[in-house]
């Protein structure tokens, strides 16, 4: 009996021992060319258990799939709007014609150090429903928060492939990108509930529109405790309606990196949900 007790208490000082669960932060650069126009950004993924934040110059991203749900905050107007996750109807159509085409990757046996971290370099591309692009992007499984990321990455595909929105066959690399280079040429578009006129006007602007180039590069990534409100509305903010089908245009890694200007991410997977 003594000997069950003091292995009992020693298992319970050992687990009080143990540190909280800890979040990844990273930091990423961002550079996109079309034609004559460019722009510099950064912008951050947080990811912890299964909630991820992605913070950009207008909006912040928060998906938990705990409760189901996804959250798109305007920090300027102090507004924002909120998506079942994995999504129904039109939405699902639209996340589906995106997600199913940015599934395929092949090593290509190359690799890189980026931020002090060693990674292998994927290539992938294919066509969505506004485009055809190419992506190549390299992984790493030795950065901090590595596996907590790609587990966040393998449950939100999960929740999509059971709820029929995802139906790729491919797989995303384990661990974290660390950089993403792509090309989208804009194509047709073709979302579901959009007028035949307006999607005319839509398809002859993007015919003449020079492919987009997105550069991403992670600077820094750190693990660390998030607190539960990081991932949480803040209650100043005022709920509007969500937009229509028309207004939203998913983009390739969209929930995977920080959504990139027209290119395939991370995602916030981060190098852009």
């Amino acid at each position: 009996m003594r000997k069950l007790t003091a292995l009992v208490a020693g298992m319970t000082l050992a687990m009080t021992a143990l540190p909280a669960a800890a979040g990844v932060v990273i930091t990423q650069k961002q550079h996109v060319t079309s034609g004559t126009n460019s722009r510099d950004t950064e912008q951050t993924i947080s990811v912890q258990g299964n909630k991820q934040k992605m913070v950009s110059e207008r909006h912040t991203i928060i998906t938990d799939l705990d409760k189901g749900m996804m959250y798109v905050l305007d920090p300027k107007a102090k507004t924002y709007f909120e998506i079942e996750f994995p999504p129904k109807g039109q939405m699902a159509a639209m996340m589906a014609a995106s997600t199913n085409a940015a599934m395929n990757f092949k090593k290509t046996g190359t690799s890189r150090d980026i931020a002090g971290y060693k990674c292998a370099d994927y290539d992938g591309g294919g066509h969505m429903m506004n485009g055809d692009y190419t992506v190549k992007e390299c992984f790493s499984t030795t950065a901090p928060g590595a596996q907590e990321f790609a587990a966040f990455e393998k449950s939100m595909a999960d929740k999509l492939k059971n709820s029929g929105t995802s139906t790729g066959s491919g797989e995303v690399p384990g661990g974290v990108p660390l950089a993403l280079d792509s090309s989208m040429k804009m194509g047709k578009v073709n979302i579901p509930g959009m007028a035949a006129d307006q999607a005319e006007k839509i398809n002859e602007m993007m015919a003449k529109r020079p492919p987009v180039l997105t550069s991403t590069q992670v600077e820094k990534i750190e693990t660390k405790k998030l607190a539960d409100a990081d991932f949480t509305v803040p209650s100043d903010y005022t709920k509007r309606d969500l937009p229509g089908p028309g207004s939203m245009m998913m983009k390739p890694g969209a929930m995977k990196m920080a959504p990139p200007a027209g290119a395939p991410a991370a995602g916030a997977s981060p190098a852009a949900h």
